[in-house]
């Protein structure tokens, strides 16, 4: 015992001394995402066609920006346009400015001899709004849409210097300045909304502990499990994307659940010896402790299922993450204990939510024994209920959408929402589909005859109110005759020779890629990023166009949809398969530790009812409502049954060493809920005012994670102190074994 105490003091003074480097961490935290396209992994078929496209045509990563009143009159518009082409110049990830206005002037100019309204008229929904809103376009390299923060810097400073516009009349939208605001409020959670989440979590803490040194405990504990994991993710080379922001306030409380258990552990020593310390607390309280922990990071690592890259990612941070939290909680609890509670004396004192036994006042007792006496009566019905609210949640996650829409993540007060919303009423959809046709050198068809057919794609995807405007050769096309006869045959010729004679600037423009073995034509179609469609619907959709404008085509490229939208889409399913894979994985992973737990197969699928009807519920509900799920749902379901199952083995745990002692069922189910029930009426309060800063934050991922931990953890404590008592106390209860004369590892005795 001595040695072990001497172990715990020097942990704990190695500790001290690495906090420094822990807080260096804290202070150069790192913000970023990936692309979307690398979140699938390299053997899908969308992302090799992305890949592919991209090798062909170069980077679409790009940024719109226009503002209220701007005109291509508007000499602001003509400034802005000049100095963002200067600094493409200059700047290497800057590949490219499309401006309407020099297009509209190369159309008057050129062979087609347009008006300036019809030369305008075909970047209708592209680039220009049909009430003459401009906007320009900046094309940056896959470079340039990593470093965003700089492009965007970049971007506003230059409307600073533009004369009565400024950065705060700029209206940005585009796959760039979408991957900017998404970082900016992975940052903004992060600086604004962890340390409240700290400090609730101490105040109420305090109020819950009722001794301001056995907080102190608890918050040093758990405050060292959030600095190991800002270290983690930092010195191991890695980002604090959108996903992993909640990353180092989930471990701060897990941990600080599983301090409050010990120091409740301690607390129920000294009012029995004392001179119980520290290490009496870690002997009854290490392996409910440790099984808690390890069930919670194998619910983590059922993530590293997933093809999305940021949930492999955070599975197995998080897991690594609370692994050394638990590991620090565990060493260092004897030695802080004992240096901030007094070794020997009963310096705190815990002030239960539900009295135990043998404290509690007649009231107190008198409604407890109530409650139970009702649970007991009403055990059969309890357990129905719960069985069929879990079959009836269970439909309603079989009705749950996915939603990755960048429109989906901001509320609409927020001014990157407004923005999105602005620039496609005023200049047209943003999001992209790119139409890709393909024609082998071979085919039958001549160049006129693939630029007539794309300029008919083209057209047929014009759909007023359901697609924009699209940008292909075609709006630099002249009208092409289809009459008959020499006068004709003599026209065609001429258009051809033309046609060949401007390919090079057509590949220059980005709509053409020429190989020695076929010639691809790209289509950009715009859609609608504000709609109720999802990006599938939207696909499919342009994908039957396309092919009923081909259906009596003589000659039929091959074609191929792709783009940051079809990306999105593919991600969407990808999102909901996980979300079964995930939890299917971690049920399969913590259902043997409960069975090992309650030394029985039948008896482990019994207790792990409970924890599965929170998670089912909490999904259920958003299936019913027809709320959609975003990233962090799929986070959210296997972390949030690791901890579900927390108080469910703090509780078996209590109930089987009572059972081994001889006490009977109903019994037993007493004396663990006198003795357990406080200890996870305050886990269960302390970690969701954790998380409640949270429900405020300008990123709706994060306002969801925060809402279903919130959520599932109010129902896990309900589960566990209604549903769980009266499984054990049915018949069914029967299938839990107990082995008389088994070591007490919970408790120590019997009261």
């Amino acid at each position: 015992m001595r040695k072990l105490d001497l172990i715990s003091r020097a942990f704990l003074a190695v500790l001290l001394c690495l906090v420094p480097w822990a807080l260096w961490a804290v202070f150069h935290i790192p913000i970023g995402s990936a692309d979307t396209h690398l979140w699938l992994p390299q053997g899908r078929a969308e992302r090799q066609r992305y890949e592919d496209f991209l090798v062909k045509f170069g980077s679409d990563q790009l940024v719109l920006a226009s503002w209220e009143g701007a005109t291509l009159d508007d000499p602001r518009f003509a400034r802005f346009t000049e100095l963002v082409e200067k600094e493409a110049e200059k700047r290497e990830w800057l590949t490219s400015v499309v401006s309407p206005m020099n297009i509209v002037e190369s159309l008057m100019n050129s062979q087609l001899e347009l008006s300036r309204a019809e030369a305008a008229s075909r970047l209708h929904g592209t680039l220009i709004g049909k009430s003459g809103t401009p906007s320009i376009v900046i094309f940056v390299s896959q470079l340039g849409g990593k470093e965003h923060r700089q492009t965007i810097e970049l971007v506003r400073k230059i409307a600073d210097e533009v004369p009565e516009l400024g950065r705060d009349k700029l209206r940005l939208v585009g796959s760039v300045y979408e991957s900017y605001a998404i970082d900016k409020a992975a940052e903004d959670s992060l600086s604004k909304l962890v340390l409240p989440s700290s400090v609730l979590a101490l105040l109420v803490s305090w109020f819950c502990v009722g001794s301001f040194r056995a907080v102190c405990v608890v918050m040093t504990l758990a405050g060292c499990g959030q600095l190991a994991s800002v270290a983690v993710v930092y010195y191991g080379g890695y980002e604090f994307s959108a996903v992993m922001i909640v990353l180092p306030t989930l471990v701060f409380m897990l941990t600080l659940s599983g301090a409050v258990h010990l120091v409740n552990y301690l607390l129920e020593a000294k009012r029995q010896d004392v001179q119980a310390t520290g290490l009496t607390a870690l002997s009854r309280g290490w392996l409910p402790c440790s099984l808690s922990s390890a069930t919670t990071m194998l619910g983590m690592l059922s993530l590293v299922s997933s093809e999305l890259l940021p949930v492999r990612q955070f599975g197995y941070l998080s897991a690594i993450c609370l692994g050394i939290a638990t590991f620090i909680l565990l060493v260092a609890f004897p030695a802080l204990a004992d240096f901030l509670m007094g070794l020997g004396s009963p310096r705190g004192k815990l002030a239960p939510a539900i009295p135990s036994a043998g404290e509690a006042d007649t009231n107190a007792k008198s409604a407890i024994d109530n409650f139970l006496t009702s649970q007991f009566l009403y055990r059969n019905w309890i357990s129905i209920g719960g069985i069929l609210l879990m079959a009836f949640s269970f439909v309603g996650v079989s009705r749950l959408k996915p939603s990755s829409k960048f429109l989906d993540m901001f509320p609409p007060e927020n001014r990157v929402h407004q923005d999105l919303v602005w620039f496609e009423e005023n200049v047209g959809p943003v999001a992209t589909v790119e139409v890709l046709l393909s024609y082998e050198r071979n085919d039958q068809s001549n160049v006129l005859d693939q630029a007539q057919q794309v300029m008919h794609i083209s057209h047929a995807l014009k759909v007023p109110g359901q697609l924009g405007g699209s940008m292909s050769a075609a709006n630099f096309f002249p009208k092409f005759t289809n009459a008959t006869g020499i006068r004709a045959t003599s026209i065609r010729a001429s258009q051809k020779r033309g046609l060949e004679g401007n390919l090079g600037q057509l590949e220059e423009k980005g709509v053409l890629f020429q190989s020695p073995t076929e010639t691809t034509w790209r289509i950009s179609v715009r859609v609608p990023a504000v709609s109720s469609k999802g990006y599938g619907e939207v696909t499919e959709f342009v994908a039957g166009l396309v092919e009923t404008a081909l259906k009596d085509a003589p000659s039929v490229p091959k074609v191929s949809l792709t783009g940051l939208y079809p990306v999105l889409h593919e991600t969407q399913m990808t999102l909901l398969s996980d979300l079964g894979y995930s939890f299917l994985s971690a049920y399969l992973l913590i259902t043997p530790v409960m069975m090992f737990v309650v030394r029985g197969f039948w008896g482990g699928l019994l207790i792990m009812i409970p924890n599965v009807l929170p998670l089912a519920f909490a999904f259920g509900v958003l299936g019913w409502f027809g709320w959609s799920l975003e990233i962090a749902g799929v986070l959210t379901a296997s972390i949030a049954l690791g901890i579900a199952v927390d108080d469910t083995l703090h509780f078996v745990c209590w109930y089987m060493n009572e059972r081994k002692e001889g006490c009977p069922p109903r019994e037993s189910v007493a004396r663990s809920f006198r003795s357990c029930s406080s200890a996870m009426l305050h886990t269960t309060l302390i970690c969701s005012c954790s998380m409640f800063p949270f429900l405020f934050a300008d990123f709706i991922p994060t306002q969801q994670f925060a809402t279903l931990m919130i959520g599932i953890l109010i129902a896990a404590l309900a589960a566990d102190l209604v549903l769980l008592p009266a499984l054990l106390q049915s018949p069914a209860g029967r299938a839990i074994r107990t082995v008389k004369g088994t070591k007490d590892v919970v408790r120590g005795g019997k009261e």
